[in-house]
């Protein structure tokens, strides 16, 4: 299969537009276009196509649909043996899908199509989750993820990869490691499934999971009875301990002595508070001392701010007057040049109304025999369109009536050849008979003469002699039978053919090979010509035309002069654009004026009501002097008082115990107390316990039962050893097995090693990778004699990698008789400019017959890949 062009309609950012990208040649297309281009909107359009069902309404589906809404359409044009085709698919409202030939006949629809598309594909390998195309982002050569889709596509790809392998690497024994190693690993597999999972774990109902369990069992016994032994041997040693705590606890000497420590506490307790509740009193009397003391100190602040308040609300209102006296003679003034500017701009405006209306009139009859030219114009192309329509038209009726391609005179030519070789074989084997006739005799086969030297006989043939009568030859069945058979089937292939042809011989479908050739070379030809005529039809042309015409008919040949009249206008426009500018100003400043004049009245106003509140609070002036002068007398002698009793608190607080400790001291004394009398409660009721707990324990035989639990265990235990080393030795067994069958399998992943070396040669001279013989894809890199994993490799060197895995793959597919497109969406973006150019030497290595769709941003980069440029041309819908 090869790309010829993919066209999208209403598709993301071309809402209600076609764009279609053309120029797909046989070896490399570059796509390069900058970034919101639309480059990767051409790449998930095309998945859509082959992968996403018409009547899909999935997310993928959702995100080709523009934010205004409609159907995406997507178009491709692909050429296969059999010739070129049109796929088509619509998706959301009216789903379709179509699939036509060449000459535009439908050939199948709606799930026919589906099914059609699905064995071009082959299964989905070529799909951006598969193999050979690279979506924009990606590295590595299978989906990343767990979802159950991406598992999926990376089962389908491996079983894909498998089948193209198995198709070029000859035996199959070669792959597996030969059907006696599969049978020993099985046997080896099914020993070690009997007893161990493949994590090497004791399988779950196997027998070294039963001994563990019974092992578990034994020890999860001997667990629980342990504890009670160790128990009953505490309990004894604790029962000691609370003896003797309970002797201590109850001495009478030291019961008394904490008795005697309680009290001496409370009644230094009692003596602390007394002395505080002293001090609290001097703190009031403090305290009530400056209360009065800054109450005075307030008043006199607020009289004397009262005072400055009045004088300066009088200076405020004399400011006020003469601010509102110039602003009203400013306003009076601009208000007056207003009323000038305005009548200039009225002026201004009429003078060039009149110029317009002449110049619209001039502009009329100038356009109007613009249009007689262009009138002309457009209807010599209106005819040559027409007369390209109507021979293209001939053309494609013509080239309908040839129903022949390329594979089929291919396949009419061999089966010739073979017809030829079968009556050659045919001929050698059979017996001859040659006449040599006397005089003017001549010998007849079937009523025919028989021609002169010697003739082949391959069936029963009565020759007739003159004057001797007839002669039968028979062959024998044996010795031409075969031969016969032979020729029989190829002159049948042979007619088959022919008349799939419509035609008498090879010669004659050669012939209307040519004639269809030629007639594709002339509807090429007719299609572009008609392209730049008429890009969008004859009809367009024809309205034009008649646009044209009907618009010349207002031309006159005494319209005033067009440019002198602009001139005037502009001139015209110029002075009243001036005037209004002028007028525009004086009106803002009157306005500002204004505005000023209305704000220094408000501000008067305020500066008047100002003064008459502060005079009604503040009274006569004078009195406001005498009420300070009385505070200011009452002021020394409160400060005075604070003093006296700030050092009356002193000597209290000099005097006074530290009630915290002897809060601290009573607390201690009664803790004691308290906590010996809760010890000894405690201790006789744990030694109760205790006793009763000893007595139950020691009747059971704990000691006893413990040592037949340990024996048991011991030889249970031994067993389960014996099955974890039987594992163990298969598991080593099965393993030496895989090894020795990956060796064989080298041979199977000959052919993409042999197409990958010299990719990966032009990447990294004397470099080789090795393949995972799981997944069938690379797994090592070496370089320089060291191997890496690719896993840690950089971003750019997994995605070369990556890129020549594909390439080696696609030209796999080509040799099985798939090929398949490679696309690349903005792929190499972590490349350096060295190894850029040798992965552009790959590419044209691989391009010589293989089909290469670049899609890329880095315009400048690219410049250097060269190949076919791909253009994409949109449109209105």
């Amino acid at each position: 299969m090869r790309l010829r062009s993919i066209e999208l309609t209403n598709v993301r950012r071309f809402a209600g537009q076609r764009a279609r990208l053309n120029g797909i040649g046989d070896g490399i297309t570059v796509l390069s276009e900058p970034n919101e281009f639309g480059k990767s909107t051409f790449f998930d359009a095309l998945h859509a196509l082959f992968f996403e069902r018409h009547n899909s309404r999935n997310a993928a589906i959702k995100a080709l649909q523009p934010h205004a809404g409609g159907s995406p359409e997507v178009v491709v044009e692909v050429d296969l043996p059999e010739g070129r085709f049109r796929i088509a698919k619509r998706w959301l409202a009216k789903p379709q899908a179509q699939v036509m030939d060449s000459a535009g006949r439908l050939i199948v629809q709606a799930d026919e199509a589906e099914a059609w598309i699905d064995r071009l594909m082959g299964g989905g390998l070529a799909g951006p989750s598969g193999l050979l195309w690279v979506r924009q982002g990606l590295l590595g050569l299978e989906p990343e993820g767990n979802t159950a889709e991406e598992r999926r596509a990376r089962e389908s790809g491996l079983v894909a990869r498998r089948d193209l392998l198995s198709s070029v690497a000859g035996e199959i024994d070669m792959m597996t490691g030969g059907r006696r190693m599969d049978a020993v690993l099985d046997r080896v597999s099914e020993s070690l499934s009997r007893l161990a999972t493949n994590t090497g774990r004791a399988k779950a109902g196997g027998e070294w999971a039963r001994v563990i369990e019974e092992a578990t069992a034994l020890a999860e016994e001997e667990a629980l009875l342990r504890p009670r032994a160790e128990k009953l041997s505490g309990d004894l040693a604790r029962r000691g301990e609370v003896q003797r705590l309970l002797t201590r606890l109850s001495d009478p000497a030291e019961a008394a002595a904490r008795k005697q420590a309680k009290a001496e506490a409370e009644s230094a307790l009692a003596a602390a508070l007394a002395h505080q509740g002293e001090v609290q009193k001097a703190e009031t009397a403090l305290r009530l001392a400056r209360l009065d003391a800054e109450r005075v100190q307030q008043d006199i602040g607020a009289t004397e701010a009262l005072a400055a308040r009045l004088k300066q609300a009088e200076e405020q209102l004399c400011r006020a007057d003469e601010a509102a006296q110039a602003s009203r003679s400013r306003a009076d003034d601009l208000v007056a040049k207003e009323r000038a500017a305005s009548e200039v701009a009225e002026a201004a405006a009429a003078r060039t109304g009149g110029l317009r209306e002449r110049l619209a009139r001039a502009s009329r009859a100038h356009a109007a025999k613009l249009a007689q030219v262009r009138a002309t114009e457009t209807k010599r192309r209106l005819d040559r369109a027409s007369e390209v329509q109507a021979a293209l038209d001939r053309g494609r009726m013509e080239r309908a009536r040839l129903h022949v391609t390329a594979k089929q005179i291919e396949a009419a030519e061999a089966a010739q050849a073979r017809l030829d070789l079968a009556r050659a074989r045919a001929e050698t084997q059979a017996i001859t008979i040659e006449a040599r006739p006397e005089g003017a005799a001549q010998a007849t086969v079937e009523g025919q003469p028989l021609p002169a030297g010697p003739q082949p006989v391959l069936k029963v043939t009565d020759l007739v002699l003159p004057g001797f009568g007839a002669l039968r030859i028979d062959p024998g069945s044996g010795r031409t039978a075969d031969g016969l058979e032979a020729v029989k089937q190829a002159e049948k292939s042979l007619t088959d053919l022919l008349r799939d042809l419509q035609a008498a011989s090879v010669a004659e479908a050669r012939s209307s090979w040519s004639e269809a050739q030629r007639l594709d070379a002339e509807i090429r030809q007719a299609v572009a010509l008609l392209a730049e005529l008429a890009p969008d039809g004859l009809d367009p042309l024809r309205s034009a035309v008649a646009s044209a015409l009907a618009e010349a008919e207002g031309a006159s040949e005494d319209a005033e002069d067009h440019p002198i009249l602009q001139e005037q206008v502009a001139e015209a426009e110029r002075d009243e654009a001036a005037a209004n500018a002028a007028a525009r100003i004086a009106q803002r400043l009157a306005i500002e004026a204004g505005e000023a004049r209305a704000a220094s009245e408000a501000g008067r106003t305020a500066a008047v009501r100002l003064l008459e509140a502060v005079q009604t609070e503040a009274g006569d002036a004078g009195a406001l002097e005498a009420k300070v002068a009385a505070l200011r007398e009452r002021l020394p002698p409160l400060i005075a008082a604070c003093g006296t009793a700030e050092q009356a608190l002193h000597s209290l607080r000099a005097d006074a115990p530290d009630l915290a400790t002897v809060e601290a001291r009573v607390a201690r004394a009664r803790g004691a107390v308290d906590q010996a009398a809760r010890e000894e409660a405690s201790a006789r009721e744990e030694l109760a316990s205790l006793n009763a707990t000893i007595s139950a324990l020691a009747e059971e035989g704990i000691e006893e039962r413990l040592a037949v639990l340990a024996g048991a265990r011991a030889e249970i235990e031994a067993r389960a050893a014996r099955y974890e080393a039987e594992v163990r030795a298969l598991t080593r067994l099965k393993r030496a097995l895989e090894d020795a069958r990956t060796k064989a399998r080298d041979a199977y992943f000959g052919p993409v090693l042999r197409e990958l070396q010299p990719l990966l040669s032009i990447l990294s001279p004397g470099a080789h990778l090795t393949i995972d013989d799981g997944s069938l894809l690379p797994a090592t890199l070496t370089r320089n004699g060291q191997e890496e994993p690719l896993a840690i490799l950089s971003g750019g060197t997994r995605e070369q990698v990556a890129i020549l895995t594909r390439l080696a793959f696609a030209r796999l597919f080509a040799a099985s008789g798939r090929p398949v497109p490679v696309i690349l969406d903005d792929a190499l973006v972590h490349s350096d400019d060295d190894r850029i150019e040798a992965m552009f030497d790959a590419l044209h290595r691989t391009a010589k017959d293989q089909q290469i769709l670049v899609l890329t941003c880095r315009q400048r980069a690219f410049s250097a890949l060269g190949g076919n440029k791909g253009v994409v041309a949109v449109e209105a819908c």
